[in-house]
């Protein structure tokens, strides 16, 4: 076999296990938290939801990405993905809710306002064939974690070994490791054959 023969057959293997990445998705979805270390109840994880975070000023509010079972309302059933950003919308379709940019050992958060525009962060990309939400390119450093305070709830945040106790209201120690799946609004159909597929 030649070298250039042999080249060729390594970038055809680099190139073949190549994750899929996607900065913009032509379904709505909405989010589950996988656990990676204990058994699941079903194939896609926990529902999430956006939760309270109890900030509102200046006509604008503030959600957390909650688990559904801490916070038992769903106000955005639906999600996308856009050049980037994620968008959260009310049951009626209105979109005034976009992701802020998540911070390494804070929570993923989101801003809604009717009255002031904000740049939507776009920092956010779905991974592989199972749509993994990753933030800044990385897939595997979200985690839920159980807060303490007045609006307790369990809450996603990211690269959790870089939260600070003092600042945040969790203990990270009392946290795991997830993964965010993205799971298609419609029942009955795969992941790939409703996002995966047209995003292609």
């Amino acid at each position: 076999m030649t070298v250039l023969a042999v080249l060729f057959l390594w970038i055809s293997a680099v190139l073949g296990t190549k994750t899929a990445i996607y900065t913009d998705l032509p379904c709505k979805f909405s989010l589950a938290a996988w656990n990676v270390s204990r058994h699941n109840d079903n194939s896609t994880g926990v529902p999430l939801v956006l939760g309270q975070t109890g900030a509102v000023a200046d006509g604008a509010s503030y959600e957390v990405t909650s688990t559904y079972a801490s916070y038992p309302y769903n106000t955005y059933p639906t999600l996308s993905l856009s050049n980037g950003s994620m968008r959260a919308y009310r049951a009626s379709g209105t979109w005034l809710t976009n992701a802020t940019a998540v911070v390494s050992g804070g929570p993923l958060t989101w801003y809604t306002s009717a009255v002031f525009d904000r740049d939507p962060a776009r920092i956010y990309t779905a991974h592989g064939h199972d749509l993994r939400l990753a933030a800044y390119g990385v897939a595997d450093r979200w985690y839920l974690c159980p807060f303490s305070g007045t609006l307790a709830q369990t809450s996603v945040v990211f690269n959790v070994s870089r939260a600070s106790s003092v600042k945040e209201d969790f203990d990270s120690r009392r946290c795991w490791k997830v993964r965010l799946h993205l799971v298609p609004v419609r029942s009955g159909e795969s992941y790939f054959e409703f996002c995966g597929e047209a995003a292609d």
